[in-house]
């Protein structure tokens, strides 16, 4: 099985913080240090915040799941 898990490249990151303000699940949580990170279990992959990232900074990757 495969799963998707998005994810926030650090280094492309500005913490302008659009992507926690469309999320519609919630599921981007700040870390102690202010940046943005996706909770996978919460997400449902609606693609919101990877649309509103003008940095091209949220991604995804396949992960197998046995």
């Amino acid at each position: 099985m495969h799963l998707k898990q998005y994810y926030i490249h650090p280094d492309r990151c500005t913490r302008c913080h659009r992507c926690l303000s469309v999320c519609p699940a919630r599921a981007i949580e700040l870390t102690e240090t202010g940046k943005p990170q996706i909770q996978n279990l919460k997400c449902i992959r609606c693609k919101a915040c990877k649309k509103v990232c003008h940095q091209g900074a949220i991604s995804y990757r396949v992960r197998l799941q046995f």
